[in-house]
């Protein structure tokens, strides 16, 4: 039986957001070792519901993943070992990103330089960016995915957040948009969430 993440629920709870899924499934072989997830993703339902009030727009604007990743046979974190369990973590997150309706998803080459003092310098730190896309609307969307080592497993904590309009179909719907967004601030979120799941 998986162990999920620990999660700070008051945290999730009084920032409004909501369980979206909890699913345990095969996240990779990677050939020395058999990896599987215990996941659960959080939404900003507040956003969501914000955007579509003001809109009409609805749909997954802002994230908060964490998963236990549980190593078969059990193997003891070591430096090799953590690059390939991050490597094929991070690039099923950004797999996972496009399934979520994220477009054009690439690695920021230079995010993890401005964000690395936010978490454990031990951290598997990865910056993405991305569009989100919804009836004639683009969203700029920037993605966050770490990967540690947690006694004999490790953790994946990550998400992603709206950051600025990119187009619209008229000045009104573009206004409504930008006033929902605070990309500081969802960024300040996100990394207290990351940094406080164990």
């Amino acid at each position: 039986m998986s162990v999920f993440p620990t999660l700070p629920t008051a945290t999730l709870d009084a920032g409004g957001w909501r369980e979206r899924e909890r699913r345990e499934t095969r996240a990779f072989d990677a050939k020395v070792v058999t990896v599987d997830a215990a996941t659960v993703v959080y939404e900003d339902v507040d956003l969501r519901e914000r955007l579509r009030e003001a809109t009409g727009l609805d749909r997954l604007w802002r994230f908060f993943v964490a998963s236990r990743l549980t190593l078969t046979p059990s193997a003891t974190p070591s430096p090799p070992l953590t690059r390939i369990i991050a490597n094929r973590a991070h690039a099923g997150f950004a797999d996972t990103l496009g399934e979520r309706g994220f477009d054009g998803v690439r690695r920021a080459p230079d995010a993890t330089a401005d964000a690395s003092e936010s978490l454990d310098p031990a951290d598997r730190l990865a910056g993405y960016e991305a569009l989100c896309r919804l009836d004639g609307v683009g969203v700029r969307a920037r993605e966050w995915a770490a990967v540690r080592p947690a006694d004999d497993a490790y953790l994946l904590v990550g998400g992603a957040y709206p950051t600025a309009v990119r187009e619209a179909p008229d000045a009104a719907t573009a206004d409504a948009v930008t006033a929902a967004l605070d990309p500081e601030r969802f960024r300040e979120d996100l990394f207290a969430l990351m940094r406080d799941t164990a």
